[in-house]
Order: structure tokens, then C-alpha cells, then sequence
């Protein structure tokens, strides 16, 4: 006769740590903020031991969104955007830019130092014209007429963001300045 043996409260303990773990939501509602002697920006659950000025952020509990549905059998409606004019108006339109992508005090995460940059302009470049990226106040790569910037190998930490537009190296226009904090994982 064959007997199996059963590890049910294992398997019963395994199965209830699981549900605990995953199904409840974040139980921290205030995260604090502070900034330490050496300049570094901390977040945390718990205030910090020494006596700093704080910040506390409170956390509200996630919405839910509804995605409208889309009936495939309908073709979709495409909404275009005005056509800037190519004569003489748009010469002497002033130029705009902004970035889209990132908020004020925005805090992005990533392993690499990787981030991302997307800007808008309120018309077209003119031939003599280009946008440069200044991270920190320093200019990041060189002048192009691309809207894009894949920021590569970023230190950790507080960063300003801002694009400028440059006509036969003048600076002709900038967009605002964005305060982002970045967190890379480190081994202390």
C-alpha cells in the first residue's frame, strides 16, 4: 500500500502569506521628506532620527479610471492638429517649447540613470535653428533639432531639466525649468 504524506499546513501557511502579502494595499499613507547635511534627499515611512526640517507627503488611496471601449466594427474619429502655415506668418511666430513628459518635482526610478525627455514646440524650427538640453545648468550632448533626449548613466539625486532653442548660438527661447529626482538602487 502506498501512503502519501500531505504537507497541508505547509502548503496552507505558504497560500495565506501569499494572500497578505499581495492583496492588501500599501499601508503607509504619510511618506516623509527630508534633506540630510550632505545635501542628499531621503524619503521614508518613518521621520528622520535627527532633528531635520520635514516634509510629509500624504499618500491618497489610488483611483480607478474608466477606459471608454471603442467599437471596432466604427472607424475611429482622428482629430488633426491645425497645420502650421508656411509663409511669412510663421517666420515671425515666437517660438515656445515645453516639456511634456516629465512634472515638477517628478521622481523617476531607474537601475541605469536612464531618462527620458520629450518637448513640444509651438512651430518648426528655422534651418539656423537648434534645441540643446541643459541638465544642471550644463549643456547635455549637442545642439540638434530633434524634440527627444534619452538621458544615459544619470547620478542619483536632484536634477534641473530644461531645453533651450538657439539661433546661430544665441538663445532664443527655453522652456521651464523642471525639478526631477532620480533613484538608482546602491549597495552601502
Amino acid at each position: 500500500m502506498v501512503q502519501y504524506q500531505c504537507h497541508g499546513d505547509t502548503l496552507l501557511y505558504n497560500y495565506l502569506m501569499f494572500f497578505i502579502l499581495f492583496s492588501t494595499p500599501s499601508l503607509a499613507n504619510t511618506v516623509y521628506t527630508w534633506e540630510d547635511s550632505k545635501g542628499s534627499r531621503h524619503f521614508s515611512d518613518y521621520p528622520p532620527t535627527e532633528t531635520l526640517p520635514v516634509t510629509h507627503l500624504s499618500l491618497s488611496p489610488t483611483e480607478t479610471i474608466e477606459i471608454p471601449s471603442v467599437n471596432p466594427l466604427q472607424p475611429k474619429e482622428i482629430t488633426q492638429k491645425k497645420s502650421i502655415p508656411n509663409s511669412t506668418e510663421n517666420k515671425h511666430t515666437s517660438l515656445a517649447i515645453s516639456i511634456n513628459n516629465l512634472e515638477q518635482e517628478d521622481t523617476i526610478r531607474s537601475s541605469r540613470g536612464h531618462i527620458t525627455v520629450l518637448t513640444t514646440l509651438t512651430r518648426k524650427l528655422h534651418s539656423n535653428e537648434k534645441l540643446q538640453l541643459l541638465l544642471d545648468g550644463s549643456p547635455y550632448g549637442l545642439p540638434q533639432t530633434s524634440t527627444e533626449w534619452t538621458l544615459k548613466n544619470v547620478n542619483r539625486g536632484t536634477h534641473l531639466i530644461t531645453v533651450v532653442a538657439l539661433k546661430d548660438g544665441k538663445r532664443i527661447a527655453s522652456s521651464l525649468i523642471i525639478t526631477i529626482y532620480l533613484h538608482r538602487p546602491s549597495v552601502n
